[in-house]
């Protein structure tokens, strides 16, 4: 049996970015984080606030669900300095907060799916820095766990990693799969980081 500790451990980190604030006063809200980042969103047109997600150790900051309600996605953006990493190991340092991202993704996997196979794929490095202006990038597509989310069967979940930045999850929700595609290909880009930051040496 593997050790579940290291995959624990980073949804752990992934709740603590997001609630760390909440210790000196108000929790940031999602346009604080946006600026945190340095990310940009542009909000699907025709798209109305939606109840977020439930997702164990891990909440979501915002989400949008289109008119006929056939895709919901839902946004959340950890910004790198708002990380805190409760690691209790005498033998070894806690892990570096830009190196937990592909372990905070794997988990959120883990905690969206009902199982099965779920289809990966990361983005070439020149591709991820196209597109997103991130450093890392991957896609997984996968069956729903109904406990997320009563209303779709399927989820697609975007990750994004930007160096000394933040990590970023887009997750968007849906049943149909052949209508979902087209909607999700146009809003791929919906958030994306600005360009510059501490890998691009500016």
């Amino acid at each position: 049996m593997t050790n579940p500790a290291p995959r624990l451990l980073a949804v752990l980190a992934a709740c603590l970015m997001a609630l760390s604030g909440a210790r000196a006063g108000a929790a940031p809200g999602f346009d604080a984080l946006l600026d945190e980042a340095a990310a940009t969103f542009a909000p699907p047109a025709g798209f109305a606030a939606a109840p977020v997600p439930t997702v164990p150790a891990f909440p979501f900051d915002r989400a949008l669900a289109a008119p006929d309600g056939g895709l919901t996605v839902a946004y959340a953006v950890r910004p790198i300095a708002r990380m805190e990493i409760d690691y209790n190991d005498p033998h070894s340092s806690a892990p570096n907060p830009n190196h937990i991202f592909p372990l905070v993704y794997g988990s959120l996997v883990g905690l969206l799916s009902a199982g099965g196979h779920s289809p990966s794929r990361e983005f070439p490095a020149q591709e991820a820095r196209a597109r997103f202006n991130a450093d890392w990038a991957s896609a997984t597509a996968f069956d729903l766990d109904p406990a997320v989310s009563p209303d779709h069967r399927y989820g697609f979940l975007l990750a994004l990693h930007k160096n000394a930045r933040a990590d970023v999850y887009v997750l968007f929700l849906f049943s149909d799969p052949a209508k979902a595609k087209g909607r999700i290909d146009a809003l791929l880009t919906s958030l994306k980081f600005r360009p510059g930051g501490a890998a691009d040496g500016r």
